[in-house]
């Protein structure tokens, strides 16, 4: 975009201007009115824009945003950067492991760690929650940072933690997390998994398409129950797809036993760049209608691109809009499932996890056709990644409040879904395989991180100008 190569030498003048403005604030003191007035005059004036949403959010949050922004679209800082995180990413040595490393973690922790993830520690997770539901969130999925990729060459476990570890044990591990990770949410949250996480025996059984270990099962059976008394409920997220078939197969499994008297407590994942993602939604849809168990479905994109069969995904990014934005249309009308739309299954709830703005507005324009018309099915939900999703988070917040708004002033007939940030906790080593694989995914959308970054410059101007000008 025109704005983007203008406004990349803009970030650091503005962050200069910020900082100085916030120095001579916190001593006490206040510059002069004929100062204010000069330096105000010097400074572009921009023409009234619509809020944007990104008002709400701290501006430590907007610096990392235009840093981060800034990095991300730069050819020159963004491979060697990469390279850097996937060599400290898959490190066994100490020296780059910034949990041990007090220099390393110094860096990374404030700079990318608390810019995408939600802590280190119960303290630290509560504050981040808090923060998120301030803003506006109507809560935080939280997802435990341990997981096991598969190599594609040679079916190689690789994980963060000791494979010396015993398979109960590191069943039990994971349970542990998970419960533990209940513990830091409250109602309304969600609560994020991967099945691999719980280790190479649970992993060996997906690769082989065996049943879950009945450790597995107990385990899961527990985390469920304490979910359903928390309030909360669960993802299972999808992984690869040398594992998914039968995670999916696992998941139903969870679900017809815990999603009962029309509440899915359990949703499964489906990945939309996936050619047969409808046809494992129907699969779905007929396997619930006909054993009596309310569907939970997470849909996003797809975020294995780099090591799933490439035959297997749609062609190209326009064919894969065109499924996800289809998904999102026949679950929301009940309509091109096998069911009559009078006859569609009533218990099905969805989530709508994604990035892409033009998804996500038509997602939401048809929520109020649909409602207004008295055909809408379902309800979903909408939540973006923590710290990659902020300018269209903040502008679905921004919507929903003017949808609100309108509503109470002009009795209309329209309603407004609950927005939630997804965040990843652990130590910073655990979560860098996380971050890593979130910059492979995003590594694509360079178009769509400059819109984001211009976004936070003129959030950052609108900062500065305001107390300024009185505007």
């Amino acid at each position: 975009m025109s704005t983007a190569v203008g406004s990349r030498s803009r970030p650091a003048a503005a962050t200069t201007l910020f900082v100085r403005l916030q120095s001579s604030s916190s001593i006490g003191t206040r510059p002069a009115a004929g100062n204010n007035r000069r330096l105000a005059a010097s400074i572009p004036r921009t023409q009234e824009e619509p809020p944007t949403g990104l008002a709400r959010l701290p501006t430590a949050n907007i610096l990392r945003n235009i840093f981060l922004g800034a990095f991300f679209t730069s050819p020159i800082l963004f491979q060697p950067g990469f390279a850097v995180l996937k060599a400290i990413a898959n490190s066994r040595s100490r020296l780059l492991n910034p949990d041990v490393n007090p220099l390393l973690g110094l860096i990374l922790k404030p700079l990318l760690y608390n810019q995408f993830c939600a802590g280190t520690s119960p303290a630290e997770i509560a504050r981040t929650r808090e923060n998120i539901k301030r803003v506006g969130y109507s809560g935080i999925i939280l997802c435990y940072g341990k997981e096991i990729l598969i190599d594609d060459k040679s079916n190689e476990l690789r994980s963060a933690t000791d494979l010396a570890v015993q398979q109960s044990a590191e069943i039990e591990h994971w349970r542990d997390g998970n419960l533990s990770t209940l513990d830091m949410i409250g109602a309304g949250d969600w609560l994020g998994m991967k099945f691999t996480g719980g280790g190479s025996l649970v992993t060996t059984a997906l690769l082989n398409g065996e049943e879950p270990p009945t450790e597995l099962v107990e385990a899961m059976d527990a985390i469920c129950h304490k979910a359903a008394s928390h309030q909360c409920r669960i993802w299972v997220d999808a992984e690869q797809q040398v594992l998914q078939h039968t995670i999916d197969r696992w998941a139903m499994y969870f679900m017809r036993k815990h999603n009962r008297d029309g509440k899915a407590l359990v949703h499964n994942t489906i990945q939309a760049y996936l050619k047969a993602s409808r046809d494992n939604i129907k699969l779905h849809l007929a396997t619930a209608h006909a054993e009596g168990w309310a569907l939970g479905i997470k849909l996003v994109r797809g975020a294995y691109i780099n090591s799933d069969p490439r035959h297997l995904i749609h062609d190209t990014k326009a064919a894969t809009d065109a499924n996800y934005d289809g998904i999102v249309q026949d679950l929301l009308s009940g309509t091109n499932h096998g069911f009559a739309e009078d006859q569609h299954p009533k218990d099905v709830h969805l989530f709508i996890a994604g990035h892409n703005p033009d998804s996500v507005a038509k997602a939401m324009d048809l929520i109020q056709v649909l409602h207004a018309e008295g055909r809408l099915k379902t309800m979903p939900d909408f939540g973006q990644l923590q710290g990659m999703g902020d300018v269209l988070g903040c502008k679905v917040l921004q919507q929903c409040e003017d949808i609100d708004n309108e509503r109470r002033l002009h009795g209309t007939k329209t309603v407004t879904p609950r927005i939630y940030k997804c965040l990843t906790w652990g130590s910073i080593q655990e979560c860098l395989g996380y971050l890593f694989r979130r910059a492979v995914e995003n590594s694509s959308g360079t178009d769509r991180m400059r819109d984001g970054l211009s976004a936070n410059v003129r959030e950052l101007r609108r900062r500065i100008v305001r107390p300024l000008t009185g505007r």
